[in-house]
Parts: C-alpha cells; sequence; structure tokens
C-alpha cells in the first residue's frame, strides 16, 4: 500500500501539535485528517474509518481514554491502530 493511500487521523486539542505532526506526515505522502477534540475525533473515526489514530489523552468535550474505549466497543472501529500521545505523566 502506498503511503498516499494511507489514512491518518490526529485527535489532539492543541493546534501547533495537531500541526506539526500533520506537516510531517504530508510530506511522506500519507493522507492526513484531523481533528481537535475527543468527541469531533470519535465522529471522524466513524465516518472516514482511518488505518491509524495518533490520539491525545487530555482533551476537552471527550476525554482521549473514552475516545478509545467507545473506538473499541464499535465492530466499525475496533481494529484501527491507535497510538495513544500525551504529555501527562502517568
Amino acid at each position: 500500500m502506498e503511503n498516499q493511500q494511507i489514512k491518518i487521523l490526529i485527535v489532539d486539542d492543541e493546534p501547533d501539535i495537531r500541526e506539526f505532526i500533520s506537516y510531517n506526515l504530508i510530506r511522506k505522502g500519507y493522507t492526513v485528517l484531523t481533528a481537535g477534540d475527543g468527541k469531533e475525533g470519535l465522529s471522524m473515526a466513524f465516518e472516514f474509518l482511518p488505518d491509524l489514530i495518533i490520539l491525545d489523552i487530555m482533551m476537552p468535550k471527550l476525554h482521549g481514554i473514552d475516545v478509545l474505549k467507545a473506538l473499541r466497543a464499535d465492530p466499525r472501529t475496533r481494529d484501527i491502530r491507535v497510538m495513544v500521545c500525551s504529555a501527562k505523566d502517568f
């Protein structure tokens, strides 16, 4: 599969982080979608069925862990790979 055919959804409430990640993935030829909060990200995941989701944990409207739980609970999205990113120290 060519990079151009691979869709990556970036879900992060920080515009600078979304832009940085998007820029670098687009340069490598990936198709990139972005969402600014968990609720929008979940909606976009169901609509576009990306190949990979880069997901922030701490976000407004819907926490990243709740987004992940909803993705895993739905047969359409349960197998989408998710990379979790966070500035939070666990």
